[in-house]
């Protein structure tokens, strides 16, 4: 059978596809099976492109002036207590207390602390996961109807860097996240919504550091009669420094915010303000959607796809200019799929581009082993192919 020029292009140009998806798979089995790669493993693993978008978002029009910071320091109960009650007098829609009260201390200042639990409704407490058990707040500390939930934030298989955030989890889905136990009680999603959409890892669209909230100290609070800002606002309180952020690392992670792409050495942002981020998210249901994985690999395989027909055209037109453009053109690709990534996330469409680029590039450079096997293959088996 003989076969048509066009129809032999689109048939190279699918086989070294296929081909290039063999080689980079097998790539990447050496790869990640390497002991002596590791260090460069785990950096590319802390290392997205996407992080580039959000450690450069410095857009102060998003700031959210409804979800307010309350930075407590190293207050003592008696000064935490005091806090809340001043903040109650404001009517804020919901208090967060990002705080876990493992142990009694004193008498006085425990009770008065149970007394606020216990008498104010709107306060959403916080627990955590510690290896197969969950650590909660003192048993004399726990009300009946109590709202809390979980803050835990580096999930499993995520690495230092954290992106995502599972929102509801447990039995009968019965557990949520400190961010959306906020949300529920403040009326900005229910409980439906929060099932229905917040059970799998969901990339955080991060707006920014705290200064994108409006924060204060602990000891503005108590010193002031009034802050009409707390009026119908989720008040969050935590620790978020004291005084000394170069060298405080208590409660403080590494996120795309952080301005060093790729070996990071200083946390940038703590946990409070990671759970601000997530419930200004949800505050406007303004959630990433991710491509998943099979997706990303289809539309891979249909760029290479093309790069490679293209490619080739240009190979079979002259090989001298193929050469010496090929670099540019990989350099080319790179940037607009880079380019193209970011702007879909801009309206809340997340993709991993990093496999879509590799492949493209590797595509371009198979082109050269491609022709050396069909050239074999013809010799063998008199195969067509439209680079001969």
């Amino acid at each position: 059978m003989k076969w048509s020029t066009n129809k032999l292009l689109y048939r190279d140009a699918f086989l070294c596809t296929v081909m290039t998806f063999i080689v980079a798979g097998l790539l990447y089995f050496v790869f990640v099976n390497l002991s002596i790669i590791d260090p460069f493993e785990k950096a590319f693993k802390d290392f997205k492109f996407t992080d580039i978008f959000y450690s450069k978002r410095l857009d102060k029009e998003q700031l959210n002036d409804k979800i307010i910071l309350v930075n407590i320091k190293h207050a003592d109960r008696f000064q935490l207590s005091r806090t809340i009650t001043e903040i109650q007098k404001q009517k804020p829609k919901v208090i967060g207390v990002d705080i876990i009260f493992k142990d009694r201390k004193l008498e006085f200042t425990d009770s008065i602390l149970k007394h606020l639990l216990v008498e104010n409704k709107n306060i959403v407490t916080a627990y955590y996961h510690e290896n197969d058990s969950i650590v909660y707040n003192h048993n004399y500390f726990k009300v009946k109807d109590e709202k809390k939930g979980y803050i835990n934030l580096n999930l499993k298989g995520q690495n230092t860097v954290i992106r995502d955030f599972i929102g509801v989890k447990g039995k009968d889905n019965k557990e949520y996240a400190f961010a959306v136990q906020l949300a529920l009680n403040a009326g900005y999603i229910d409980k439906e919504y929060a099932s229905k959409e917040l059970k799998k890892p969901i990339p955080i669209n991060y707006i920014g550091n705290q200064d994108v909230f409006l924060n204060f100290d602990i000891d503005k609070i108590s010193s002031s009669d009034k802050i009409p800002a707390l009026k119908d606002a989720v008040v969050i309180l935590g620790y978020f420094g004291d005084g000394k952020e170069e060298f405080d690392i208590e409660d403080r992670h590494f996120t795309p915010l952080n301005e060093e792409w790729v070996g990071r050495a200083v946390p940038d942002t703590y946990g409070v303000v990671v759970h601000a981020n997530i419930l200004n998210m949800l505050s406007k249901q303004n959630l990433i959607y991710r491509v998943t994985v099979f997706s990303t690999y289809l539309i891979a395989f249909i760029l290479c796809f093309f790069t490679i027909f293209f490619a080739m055209k240009l190979y079979k037109r002259s090989s001298f200019i193929f050469d010496i453009t090929e670099k540019i053109v990989q350099l080319v690709l790179s940037v607009v799929f880079l380019y193209l990534a970011l702007l879909l996330l801009q309206v809340n469409v997340y993709i991993s581009v990093v496999p879509i680029i590799l492949l493209c590039l590797l595509g371009i450079e198979m082109i050269d082993y491609y022709e050396y096997l069909v050239r074999y293959l013809n010799k063998k088996f008199k195969w067509e192919s439209h680079l001969l």
